[in-house]
């Protein structure tokens, strides 16, 4: 079974997020309101996935994926981004931190499982 760990903080996406998981009964997903804490987890018990908002409380989504990216035990953890900012940019800004996957909020489910599958499949 995969393990995927979540950065989410709002409460209702996490809702939302968890309700997409549980319907698949194929991966053990954990949850992390806090970005610093999801990093020690990493550091502690890799996990197959990262999912990562951008917007967290300690340590943004894209400063745990430059963090993980850039350290050769941890480069080859695929990490999808998610985030509701609308900035023109805001793609290449997670590009280039090193997300391998974007996806807009609000997301279609289908789509979210889509790119876990996928990037999951790469590795």
């Amino acid at each position: 079974m995969k393990t995927i760990y979540i950065a989410e903080d709002l409460p209702l996406q996490v809702a939302l997020l968890r309700a997409a998981f549980e319907e698949e009964k194929k991966y053990r997903v954990e949850f992390f309101s806090d970005g610093l804490e999801l990093y020690l987890a990493v550091q502690e018990s890799p996990p197959d996935l990262l999912v990562l908002d951008i917007i967290m409380p300690s340590l943004s989504g894209l400063a745990i994926a430059r963090l993980l990216k850039f350290h050769d035990k941890f480069s080859r953890i695929p990490i999808l981004v998610m985030s509701s900012i609308t900035e023109a940019d805001i793609l290449e800004k997670a590009t280039k931190a090193g997300a391998d996957a974007f996806l807009p909020k609000p997301f279609d489910t289908n789509e979210l499982l889509s790119r876990v599958e996928s990037l999951l499949s790469q590795t």
